[in-house]
């Protein structure tokens, strides 16, 4: 069940474990990063608040799952390459790093770094950001001459924000 749910990326969730892992998040980022944990019903419990450049030091476990989001947007960012991070124990990243090697230590625990990077975006998905960050409301985007897939595609990007950022927030933004 274990490997099951950490290989499940459509509904994350914490699963029980005693396997300890020592993971430092790195923010590589130009932006300020929410960490989350997912927790054992799936939902995203915000960890800690990350400046750009910043790193932290996370005591969890194999089976808890953790995301990152842009703080002001909430737009989804990687940990190593992808949306969703399954921790591994040193030994299981060592033997990942370097699969030639015979002799792992054994109960050797040192702290893996996870890298907090910006997904590679499609243009028209990056143009598509670029301007939701200009649109207030859903209903602004009917004021601007553009094709209808285009135009269903950024009232679905603006709706999604909207949902998850407070307006007053956003406002202050913009």
């Amino acid at each position: 069940m274990n490997n099951i749910q950490e290989n499940n990326d459509e509904n994350p969730r914490s699963v029980h474990s005693t396997q300890k892992c020592y993971v430092r998040f790195v923010n590589m980022t130009e932006r300020t990063v929410e960490i989350m944990w997912i927790n054992f019903i799936g939902q995203y419990v915000r960890y800690r608040i990350l400046e750009k450049g910043n790193f932290i030091d996370v005591n969890t476990y194999k089976t808890h799952p953790w995301t990152a989001k842009d703080f002001l947007t909430k737009d989804e960012l990687h940990i190593d390459k992808r949306f969703f991070y399954h921790p591994k124990t040193t030994r299981e990243f060592i033997q990942l790093r370097y699969p030639d090697r015979n002799n792992y230590p054994e109960n050797h625990e040192a702290r893996v770094r996870a890298y907090i990077t910006l997904p590679m975006y499609s243009l028209r998905f990056l143009s598509l950001l670029t301007v939701r960050n200009h649109i207030l409301k859903e209903d602004d985007v009917e004021q601007l001459s553009l094709p209808k897939n285009i135009s269903d595609d950024l009232k679905r990007a603006v709706t999604k924000r909207n949902r998850e950022c407070s307006l007053q927030a956003l406002s202050r933004q913009l």
